[in-house]
């Protein structure tokens, strides 16, 4: 009888109750997650370090062929000058989504890469903004909401890190603010267009579909404001963690399409170069730059992928998460 009570033991001991077999899933679901989002955010670091790079060699090449014998040529190298900076910031926040995508797998602190983040965005977009001023004939209001944009996100991001509650609150107004500041300017300019006047559909300045780019720096700092706000007198985490998968679903489809459609229009011009176009008489060297360029643009439709996939995996976490709360 011992041992026919022990196995009955054992038995009982290997049985998993409803509420661990639950546990057990979501535990799985949330690895995948994790492991979903190590790869989109790595792959969209990557394809920022190269596409960007392969900007701001094609910059550089453009800037040395304007000779310096006028005001007009003088502003045109100070702008190209300021737009190499922009793809060089660019370039070292791809490698800083990869460095943060490997702390959010490992469950470590992430604040101060997302602040990081946000300055080196900021100044990102402060380059392009001054460098359109100098390219244009005129100022207009989008290249202007362009430089106040990333500065009231700046400041308003730095006031969020203080332990003050009225600073932080007082950080998210001027975020959102400027994030939606910034959602008009991406949407109503096209600064790489005034580089390259190739006459393609460029994509916004963090290399998404411009509508798309703009739905979701608007979502993201107006979600950021009322998480803000309403934190403090009660849990919005149900929120914040919808709106930071609703941001990661529209700028996952928008860096899709709008990689692709650059892609595909860049390598129409390479088709078409050897007798028409603005792509007809360049270097070889020149070419194989662009070819690269548009080559290194697959990456971020891969990325794109994946963070629609891990915003869609991430919605069914999050629905099994509080409906059980």
């Amino acid at each position: 009888m011992g041992k026919i009570e022990q196995i009955a033991v054992q038995e009982q001991k290997t049985k998993s109750t409803p509420v661990q077999t639950e546990r057990t899933q979501t535990n799985r679901v949330e690895l995948l997650l994790r492991k979903i989002v190590l790869a989109a955010l790595t792959m969209l670091g990557i394809g920022y370090v190269l596409v960007n790079v392969s900007v701001a060699v094609l910059i550089a090449d453009s800037t040395a062929t304007i000779a310096i014998d006028s005001q007009a040529n003088i502003s045109a190298i100070a702008a190209r000058v300021l737009f190499f900076m922009g793809s060089i910031i660019a370039a070292a926040l791809g490698i800083l989504f990869i460095f943060g995508a490997v702390h959010f797998y490992e469950r470590s602190q992430t604040r101060g890469t997302v602040f990081l983040g946000i300055l080196l965005g900021s100044f990102y977009l402060l380059c392009l903004g001054v460098g359109a001023t100098l390219l244009l004939p005129e100022t207009t209001i989008a290249t202007l909401m362009q430089i106040v944009a990333p500065i009231l996100v700046a400041v308003g991001a730095a006031a969020h890190t203080t332990p003050s509650t009225r600073f932080r609150i007082f950080g998210s107004i001027l975020g959102m603010a400027g994030g939606i500041s910034l959602a008009y300017s991406i949407y109503n300019s096209r600064t790489l267009s005034l580089i390259f006047a190739w006459n393609l559909p460029f994509s916004g300045p963090f290399m998404a579909l411009t509508v798309l780019e703009s739905a979701a720096i608007m979502l993201g700092s107006v979600s950021a404001c009322v998480n803000s706000l309403f934190d403090e007198y009660f849990d919005a985490r149900p929120f914040s963690h919808a709106s930071i998968l609703l941001v990661a679903l529209v700028y996952g489809i928008g860096i899709f399409i709008g990689s692709l459609v650059l892609s595909m229009s860049i390598w129409d011009l390479i088709w078409k170069s050897p007798w028409i176009g603005p792509l007809n008489s360049v270097s070889e060297w020149f070419m194989s730059m662009v070819v690269f360029w548009s080559a290194s643009l697959i990456l971020m439709d891969i990325a794109g992928i994946l963070l629609i996939v891990g915003a869609c995996l991430g919605f069914i976490h999050v629905s099994r998460q509080f409906s059980k709360s």
